[in-house]
C-alpha cells in the first residue's frame, strides 16, 4: 500500500476563457497538474443532497476530480489525519493519487463533477472495506 498521506493531495486551477460563455480548458501536461495520461475518464450526477460516492481507496489509479456544476465537498484521509475540500468551480480541481481514503458529498442531483483517471477500470484496485484499508495502511493489526 502506497505510504501515501493528504500533505499529497493537490489543488489545481485551470484556464477559463470567459466570453458570454465560459469555456474550462484541461491540458494533459505537467504545468496543469494533469501530468498522467489519461487512461478513464468518467462523470457522475443526479446524486440526492448530502448523498455520497466514493467511500473507498485506490491501490494504484490517480484521479483528478473537478465539479463542472454544483457543488461537492470532498473528504479524504490517511488513516491519520482527514481534510476537506470544496469543488465548486469547473476552475479547480483536487489531485488525489492512490493510497488515500475519499468519499464525495454532493450538494444535490444537478451537482455535475468529471473525474480524470490514470488507469482503465480494475475492481481489484478498489479499497472498499475500510477495516481493510485501514490494515494495510499499518493502522491495525491483520
Amino acid at each position: 500500500m502506497h505510504h501515501t498521506t493528504i500533505d499529497h493531495l493537490r489543488r489545481l486551477t485551470f484556464f477559463q476563457h470567459r466570453e458570454g460563455s465560459i469555456l474550462t480548458v484541461f491540458p494533459a501536461n505537467e504545468a496543469s497538474g494533469i501530468d498522467f495520461p489519461t487512461r478513464r475518464i468518467f462523470s457522475i450526477t443526479g446524486v440526492s443532497a448530502a448523498g455520497s460516492r466514493g467511500g473507498h481507496a485506490h491501490r494504484g489509479c490517480t484521479q483528478i476530480v473537478v465539479c463542472l456544476h454544483g457543488r461537492v465537498d470532498v473528504h479524504v484521509d490517511d488513516g491519520r489525519n482527514e481534510i476537506f475540500h470544496v469543488l465548486a468551480s469547473s476552475d479547480t480541481g483536487l489531485y488525489i493519487p492512490p493510497g488515500l481514503w475519499n468519499r464525495l458529498e454532493f450538494a444535490g442531483p444537478d451537482t455535475v463533477i468529471l473525474v480524470f483517471c490514470d488507469q482503465p477500470y480494475d475492481p481489484m484496485d478498489y479499497i472498499r472495506d475500510r477495516y481493510e484499508y485501514l490494515r494495510l495502511k499499518g493502522m491495525v493489526d491483520a
